[in-house]
């Protein structure tokens, strides 16, 4: 759900403009980290650049590992260049290995100025969201939203914080502002990771689970109405694919509440089709008896 957004990523590295006179990166605006000194630039600069093209590489390979053994060899070389750290952040965390790249991504912020700092902030979220410290998780998304509020993923990814510490209603309202966002700046796709193609999708980030998150987030508001809207758009949109029977088994609780057995059956065979092994078992329950038995 909380997927990383890879666009200071991939940008990070494309922009930097490997000349004999500069060593910008899309991080380091400031004048006292931008330039390299003439020092660097004579013994360094080749050997940086080279490590650094190869372990970009590997990170798009997939070959974390020595995606890793590249970035260290380059912030050996000169290790006041933050793009190297935000890097090896990603490659760490493709690994699973969150502590370590949180202190990268804390690195990469230290030589930043707060231009560059949306992106290492949100992935510091997303690290310490693996790590169950949801409270951590919400004070880094806070200050990625601080410095670029236009951004929905961001408050998508607070919403999704939020859902776990059980603050209903302020996972509605950032899951709600993350779609008003969406949908002004509907353009701006080409920012998100696996941003998909599909015609039943308004935006490629307003897929079934952001739908299906925004439901739960309102049934546990005892909101019925708001719940069952979402359940259906979800189930409307069909993406992704994979445990698809959540949106039907919630769906079909939602409309057993509201005294719709018939349909609150339906949903339940249904979900228990696509592999909910939870409602499966309660069909064959003595409590499930009477949906087994509906046709």
């Amino acid at each position: 759900m909380k997927t990383k957004n890879l666009y200071a990523f991939l940008i990070s590295f494309l922009i930097i403009p490997f000349s004999s006179n500069l060593g910008i990166t899309f991080f380091s605006l400031s004048s006292d980290i931008a330039l390299l000194t003439k020092e660097v630039k004579a013994t360094n600069w080749n050997t940086y650049k080279l490590n650094f093209e190869n372990g970009y590489r590997m990170l798009n390979k997939g070959e974390y590992e020595k995606a890793i053994e590249y970035f260290n060899k380059a912030i050996k070389q000169y290790s006041r260049e933050g793009a190297a750290y935000y890097n090896r952040g990603n490659a760490y965390s493709e690994l699973g290995k969150s502590e370590e790249a949180i202190k990268d991504y804390l690195k990469s912020i230290e030589l930043d100025s707060e231009t560059g700092n949306q992106y290492a902030y949100n992935n510091i979220s997303i690290e310490y969201d693996a790590l169950g410290d949801y409270k951590n998780a919400i004070k880094y998304i806070n200050l990625a939203i601080k410095a670029y509020p236009k951004d929905g993923l961001y408050f998508m990814n607070r919403g999704s914080y939020n859902l776990e510490l059980e603050n209903f209603d302020q996972a509605v309202k950032d899951y709600e502002k993350a779609g008003e966002l969406y949908l002004k700046y509907k353009n701006r796709t080409s920012g998100y990771a696996e941003c998909p193609k599909n015609k039943n999708l308004v935006h490629c980030q307003m897929d079934s689970w952001y739908y299906y998150d925004l439901g739960w987030a309102k049934e546990n508001l005892d909101d019925l109405k708001g719940a069952l809207d979402n359940y259906n758009k979800a189930i409307k949109i069909n993406f992704p694919t994979e445990e698809k029977y959540f949106w039907f088994s919630s769906r079909g609780d939602i409309k057993y509440e509201i005294g719709d057995e018939e349909g609150a059956c339906k949903d339940y065979k249904l979900a228990a089709s696509l592999g909910d092994e939870e409602k499966s078992e309660w069909l064959n329950s003595r409590d499930g008896k009477w949906c087994k038995k509906m046709n």
